[in-house]
């Protein structure tokens, strides 16, 4: 059985052909100092962009492909990727590793845990990286088996650069971990200059709604709000050229999202009680346009002074900082992490 104390621990990142499964295994797991082996696993075999993306890495770099049968998940199709310090001698085992790590879309966490069934042995450590937590946690805790810990993650960052430091990653507990792993997790990623923020899965989407299913609803309004308004002998192109801070700030974090992964931002607004956000939303620029167009010079501005006291001089101070920040940016051509 593994033991997740000793100091060559074996990792496998299922769902890691790209995205953040590829991107976590490179710049997280394959960094750490007590990792000695990281597996990573896909439906499909990896691309030799995934394979040359994990070269130079400290730990040894295999890979293998998931397949599905009545017996559960299966490795078939394995191959060593890169040598690392501790050259790979054998094909994985699941029983045999010693961290699971689901970086699967959310909605085919369940079909994945239906799979691992069994699979895992007694003191194994699971944990995911989905952007909503109660759902996945429920299903990753009941379909484990005894004796697995499991612990929720969500990197709240997108997949450019290359490293975790000065990057946040959420930590969600629960009570199948006796705290070996999100102790473990939390200090492997402060070791590599991560911030990491710990907070219970309810908390956690919660917030997620607003920051992340609002935002993304928010910015994909405002695409289909600018491009209705071109006639049709004017263009984004040109429209950049008149692009103020705020306006390219905007356009340049709308243009990141629509070039990523549809089917995650797709899955991000089917959460449960994103329906509600998005009404909330809508409901609010709805008043506001209504506000603005019945009202006076002095009542707009009035509109404005309370939206204002509502968010509050801290923050109003922060926002002002480090959007600042990001203008100047922009502007040098450096970008911060998006979406």
């Amino acid at each position: 059985m593994p033991h997740p104390s000793k100091p060559d621990k074996h990792v496998i990142v299922i769902g890691a052909a790209g995205g953040m499964g590829l991107w976590a295994a490179r710049h997280w797991f394959a960094e750490l100092s007590d990792v000695s082996r990281v597996t990573l696993c896909d439906l499909e075999t990896l691309s030799a962009d995934a394979r040359s993306t994990m070269a130079d890495v400290p730990a040894s770099i295999d890979s293998a492909r998931a397949r599905y049968g009545t017996s559960g998940l299966s490795l078939v199709d394995c191959e060593v990727v890169d040598s690392g310090r501790d050259p790979v001698q054998v094909p994985p085992e699941l029983e045999n590793i010693d961290l699971v790590v689901l970086a699967t879309p959310l909605s085919v966490i369940e079909s994945v845990m239906d799979g691992l069934n069994g699979k895992l042995a007694q003191g194994a450590w699971l944990i995911d990286m989905a952007s909503v937590k109660s759902t996945p946690l429920e299903q990753m805790t009941a379909g484990s088996g005894d004796g697995v810990s499991v612990v929720g993650t969500h990197p709240l960052f997108g997949i450019t650069g290359d490293s975790v430091s000065g990057r946040t990653v959420a930590l969600v507990p629960t009570d199948s971990d006796d705290g070996q792993l999100i102790s473990w997790l939390d200090n492997g990623l402060k070791q590599l200059g991560a911030s990491t923020l710990q907070v219970t899965a309810r908390k956690h989407d919660r917030y997620m709604l607003i920051a992340q299913t609002m935002t993304h609803f928010a910015l994909m309004a405002f695409g289909e709000a600018v491009t209705r308004s071109l006639n049709e002998d004017e263009s984004l192109e040109e429209l950049r050229e008149f692009g103020t801070p705020p306006y390219l700030a905007m356009g340049n974090v709308t243009g990141r999202l629509l070039v990523q992964n549809h089917r995650l931002y797709a899955s991000i607004q089917q959460a449960e009680g994103a329906d509600d956000i998005r009404d909330t939303f809508a409901q609010a620029a709805r008043q506001l346009a209504d506000s603005f167009d019945q009202g006076s010079l002095g009542d707009i501005e009035a509109e404005i002074g309370q939206l204002a006291e509502r968010y509050g001089t801290a923050e109003l101070e922060a926002s002002a900082r480090l959007s600042e920040k990001m203008f100047r940016a922009d502007q040098s051509g450096n970008t911060e992490d998006g979406i």
